[in-house]
């Protein structure tokens, strides 16, 4: 663990400027949650949560319109615009009473659709997920890291547990249990055993959340670096089959296997390099292994292969790969392109067909990993040239 004061000096000067600017403003104000975590952790937090007693309205108010604004309808909060970031400013919240929980009509379950109903601090440690979530960070005061729920102590212990009875905080938002499991694969946390018990009987109430949510938290996932401990993580808790039904279906044979090779390399590219933050290129790679073996079967002509025939088998591959999330039109075309450029950037007789293709340079990057992963040749990628040059070659042969 590291000490507060050499904390300070790892936050993000922007950060410390929106909460003195709501301390001045006669308001309470703190860092929250994973940003705190991190910083306790040694790591550079990739999002600066702050909260406060101010009203999403009251925050508009002192940063002005112009850089700040109120968004969300289930959980309101203030987006706030200084020195070229955002961040994210969240009110104190209460526990919902139980006639504020239903918020629908027909709705008597725990499940909560609003909350918006503003509390004091005390009151906000009790709506938040873990322990280890629950920390608050004085930037301008003299409080340093506030702790109601002894999360220094599960942090140190490498324990994810919850913030009051864990059944009832995984049924008032299922993504919980997510990240939950998100924190043992980044951080080789363990499950407490309540925490764990909950989570076991309670997993496919995940399915209950929107597919919006599920895609978002999908492609944060694939982001993190860690992809492949995350989604391990979620296959031992028997969390993944409900999740992402097709990625458990396949994990233990061999396209999941090919499948983990990948993601782990992907891992550590971005973990390496300003390696690409493509989403497409992120969807393409989890799937290429099946996307593969749908396109080019063992016993086909893969020369000679129908494209309009391939890119529909491709098409419906990525679907329903990704059924459980819905994947946006656009990128399921996008992931499509990409797929079908591997065969054919794999042999140099039909590599040249792909250098007009806008995803091509995705592609390259694709076929990379896979060569990597199957331990083929490098010359097969290390052979294609860079977009630029590809475009030109492409050109020249039309020409002849």
């Amino acid at each position: 663990m590291i000490g507060v004061k050499s904390l300070l000096k790892k936050v993000n000067p922007s950060a410390i400027q929106v909460v003195s600017r709501l301390v001045q403003n006669g308001y309470e104000a703190y860092l929250v949650g994973g940003a705190v975590r991190d910083l306790l952790l040694g790591c550079e937090p990739k999002d600066y949560d702050i909260t406060t007693d101010a009203t999403p309205e009251e925050v508009r108010a002192i940063f002005g319109r112009r850089n700040c604004m109120v968004i969300g309808r289930r959980f309101r909060l203030a987006q706030v615009r200084v020195g070229g970031e955002e961040f994210e400013v969240s009110t104190f919240r209460r526990k919902p009473t139980q006639e504020e929980r239903k918020g629908r009509y027909e709705d008597d379950g725990m499940m909560i659709w609003s909350d918006n109903e503003f509390g004091t601090l005390e009151d906000d440690v009790q709506r938040r997920d873990f322990t280890v979530n629950a920390l608050y960070m004085d930037l301008v005061g003299t409080r340093g890291i506030i702790d109601y729920t002894g999360g220094i102590q599960d942090l140190k212990d490498g324990i994810v547990r919850t913030v009051g009875d864990p059944e009832e905080r995984f049924e008032e938002d299922p993504v919980r249990m997510l990240r939950a499991l998100k924190l043992v694969g980044q951080h080789g946390f363990k499950l407490e055993d309540k925490t764990a018990a909950a989570l076991e009987r309670k997993r496919g109430m995940i399915t209950l959340s929107s597919v919006a949510r599920l895609y978002e938290e999908l492609l944060k996932i694939f982001f993190t670096g860690k992809s492949l401990r995350i989604l391990t993580a979620f296959h031992e808790h028997r969390f993944l089959m409900h999740f992402w039904p097709m990625m458990d279906e396949i994990w233990d044979t061999a396209d999941g296997a090919v499948a983990r090779r990948l993601l782990k390399l992907r891992d550590e590219a971005l973990s390496t390099s300003d390696y690409s933050h493509s989403k497409a290129l992120a969807l393409a790679t989890a799937c290429l292994p099946v996307a593969l073996r749908a396109m080019c079967p063992a016993d086909g002509d893969e020369e000679n292969a129908d494209l309009v025939d391939r890119g529909r088998i491709c098409l419906n591959v990525v679907r329903d790969f990704y059924g459980m999330f819905v994947v946006p039109r656009l990128y399921t075309i996008r992931v499509k392109e990409i797929l079908m450029l591997i065969p054919l950037l794999s042999s140099p007789e039909t590599a040249y067909k792909g250098y007009h293709n806008r995803e091509y340079i995705y592609g390259k990057l694709l076929l990379t990993l896979l060569v990597k992963a199957m331990g083929w040749n490098s010359e097969i990628y290390e052979s294609l040239p860079d977009p630029d040059t590809a475009m030109n070659m492409k050109r020249r042969r039309r020409r002849r």
